[in-house]
């Protein structure tokens, strides 16, 4: 396997809202929006770490500081502790 071959894809399920990038200790995380639940996968191998429940409405921004992540969607935002809501 050569340094830019691909080696997997996450872009096919994720919406146009921008994803967030969050750095825990030596671990690089992104949270992505799929709809109206958002994941968080391990930069390092591309690995589906967490998955979020269903929101009533579509995500419309997301953001990560530490072990939380918030989640506008609607006239709300939510706030997860990893996956469950705050």
């Amino acid at each position: 396997m050569g340094i830019f071959e691909p080696f997997r894809a996450i872009g096919y399920i994720t919406t146009g809202v921008p994803f967030s990038v969050q750095r825990l200790g030596t671990e690089t995380f992104v949270t992505v929006s799929v709809g109206k639940a958002f994941q968080v996968y391990n930069c390092a191998k591309l690995t589906l770490v967490i998955v979020s429940p269903q929101l009533p409405h579509k995500i419309r921004a997301l953001a990560c500081y530490r072990d939380f992540t918030f989640v506008a969607y609607a006239t709300h935002i939510a706030v997860f502790k990893r996956a469950h809501q705050a």
